[in-house]
């Protein structure tokens, strides 16, 4: 069985210099609360104390270095701690092309998000959610698990392409049953259209901005089938499919999530922009 790996990503356009957003990322995960305070930056060596942002630009303009001489290996991650982590951040490589900067959380493996088994209250991490949208000032946002993402990503693949018979399928494909599978796995690859003017998928947490709100429909979202449905200033929308941890292997929650996928057609609009 995989190990379970919770991601929080944050998108939004590329920028020519990105680096002072994702130094506001940090300061706000070191002033949000001591669990979510950044203390290492492993730089591909050693790890290293985080002390200042000055720190931090000087890691990067050092993997700069690397990266000008062809070592692609290398990259700088924040951690909140060395041993035992809640999560660690990484910034976008600079190099990936992508019409896209994001940062990416990686939450300890093993435990789910939230309380009881997790690290969070629900309130406490939907806090976290839209902290770190407002700090990075995020055009699109998700959070989903290794699983999730497996089964989204492959499945809409499968869908697309003849698979060769040397690739294995994944064990939560395997596990899911098909007509589910078929229904989450209905977007098309966010390579082939804008994935921040039309959303490339559904997780359990989502920030849509308001351009992707337009293009869903407002009513709709309205009308959707989330647990929670939130509306910001900026016009772009939090939807979460649930309050409780989402379980990729708990038929009833990705009942739930396929509704959504239902609910929407991603594929269509997604088509229509390719």
């Amino acid at each position: 069985m995989s190990l379970h790996v919770s991601t929080l990503q944050l998108f939004r356009q590329k920028e020519a210099d990105s680096l002072p957003r994702f130094l506001d990322l940090v300061q706000t995960c070191n002033d949000h609360s001591e669990a979510t305070r950044l203390q290492y930056i492993y730089d591909g060596n050693a790890y290293n104390e985080y002390t200042s942002p000055a720190a931090l630009e000087k890691a990067f303009a050092d993997l700069e270095q690397f990266w000008d001489k062809g070592d692609y290996d290398k990259d700088v991650i924040l951690f909140t701690d060395r041993e035992h982590p809640l999560f660690s951040l990484v910034h976008t490589d600079p190099f990936e092309y992508t019409h896209e900067d994001t940062a990416a959380f990686t939450f300890n493996g093993g435990r789910p998000l939230l309380q009881p088994q997790g690290h969070f209250s629900y309130d406490t991490f939907h806090d976290f959610f839209v902290a770190a949208i407002d700090a990075y000032k995020a055009t699109y946002a998700a959070v989903y698990d290794t699983d999730l993402e497996t089964l989204i990503s492959f499945a809409s693949f499968y869908g697309e392409v003849e698979i060769d018979e040397e690739i294995s399928t994944p064990e939560i494909v395997l596990e899911t049953p098909e007509q589910l599978t078929a229904r989450i796995g209905r977007v098309i690859s966010p390579e082939l259209f804008n994935p921040l003017e039309i959303p490339p998928a559904i997780y359990w947490f989502n920030y849509w901005n308001e351009a992707q709100v337009k293009a869903v429909g407002e009513e709709k979202i309205k009308q959707a089938p989330f647990e929670v449905i939130e509306k910001r200033a900026d016009g772009g929308y939090i939807l979460v499919v649930q309050k409780e941890n989402f379980d990729t292997h708990n038929t009833a929650h990705l009942e739930r999530l396929a509704a959504l996928y239902d609910h929407f057609d991603l594929y269509s609009l997604q088509q229509g922009d390719a």
